[in-house]
């Protein structure tokens, strides 16, 4: 086991950082003077900033020690704490922690404290080198049980009367999670979440077949709405190109102008069937690709700070779809044959279209 003391720990919504002085205000306003979050704790509600103030810096001094571990958790949308996290005792010995948190009222059940929790457990493993994580609560205080069990510790036993807090003695039930639960655990995450990537990959590749099929059956200079399909054709494929993977870290093709993406904005470009289907193929290779190395870390991953990769991956999938279907109606009037439409089936059929459209 190798102390590292309170390091900054970052989630998908959360910043677990060391407290600062002046965290003193929003730790009063948003948890530490509410009598419902200090309900099942073992000290009172502040009552006074000055109060919150003097212990803040009493903490705060803590961390010179290496083995000292207590985070704020910071609500990276907010910019300041909503509540707190800290190990309360450690084992040398057999190189166990306990853990304990608490949350503002105002952000319950949203899923704030197992996202901390499981940031801390990680980082006590995978970091630290702690063999067993274990944390207690009131069993009056089901909800504090729901959030260790949805980060992967186990129910052990109920202490009866064994803890006193603020409705006085309280039976504790117990949780744990073991380094070899965790790893284990970790593995077979990884394994799965590598096969979803896989599941993803081949969900992508069929999308992209579906695509050239409709781009190959529908009338290029039918108007949909005012404009010819090829606008309808390019709009789908900047679309792709631009937002499947990160947005932040996009370069336009040379043929785009401004609004060319946007079919309802008039234009007198015109981009031929050479240019798109070379555009085509650019884009779904570049995104199978970017495929073929994704992890599992990366899929949580926000890189345009609204949407996780995960998130644009599902978006593009609606959005494509949504065109292939606009680009096929129009087919089906004009030529009173389906396109076809490719499924999850190994034995993909031949052809351009399905079945005949019958009165």
């Amino acid at each position: 086991m190798t102390h590292k003391g309170t390091l900054t720990l970052e989630t998908e919504r959360l910043i677990l950082r060391r407290f600062a002085p002046q965290d003193a205000e929003p730790m009063f306003r948003n948890w530490v003077n509410d009598p419902e979050v200090t309900r099942f704790l073992t000290w009172q509600p502040h009552g006074s900033i000055d109060l919150t103030r003097k212990i803040s810096l009493s903490d705060i001094s803590k961390y010179e020690d290496d083995s000292c571990y207590q985070w704020a958790i910071e609500l990276k949308s907010l910019g300041e704490p909503i509540g707190g996290i800290n190990v309360v005792y450690i084992d040398k010995t057999c190189n166990c922690f306990e853990v304990a948190y608490r949350i503002g009222k105002a952000w319950w059940h949203q899923g704030f404290a197992s996202e901390a929790l499981s940031s801390v457990i990680r980082f006590l493993f995978e970091n630290v080198g702690a063999n067993r994580i274990a944390a207690r609560y009131d069993t009056s205080n089901p909800n504090s049980g729901a959030v260790m069990r949805k980060c992967g510790m186990s129910y052990e036993g109920t202490l009866r009367q064994s803890g006193y807090n603020n409705q006085g003695v309280y039976d504790a039930a117990c949780y744990a999670i073991l380094a070899d639960d965790y790893f284990n655990r970790k593995d077979n995450q990884t394994n799965k979440t590598r096969e979803n990537i896989v599941t993803i990959r081949r969900a992508t590749e069929l999308m992209f077949q579906n695509m050239w099929i409709a781009m190959q059956t529908v009338d290029w200079n039918t108007e949909i709405c005012g404009a010819p399909a090829w606008r309808y054709i390019y709009h789908t494929l900047h679309s792709a190109d631009k937002y499947f993977i990160n947005p932040m870290n996009y370069t336009e093709p040379p043929f785009q102008i401004r609004n060319l993406d946007w079919p309802d904005t008039p234009s007198d470009v015109i981009l031929s069937r050479e240019t798109l289907f070379a555009y085509y193929e650019q884009v779904r290779q570049k995104i199978l690709d970017f495929l073929d190395g994704l992890t599992e870390e990366q899929l949580i991953d926000c890189p345009n700070g609204k949407l996780s990769k995960l998130g644009l991956i599902c978006s593009q999938f609606r959005h494509m779809y949504a065109h292939i279907g606009i680009l096929n109606g129009v087919t089906i009037a004009r030529t009173n044959q389906y396109p076809r439409v490719l499924n999850e089936s190994r034995k993909r059929p031949e052809g351009l279209y399905d079945t005949d459209v019958r009165e």
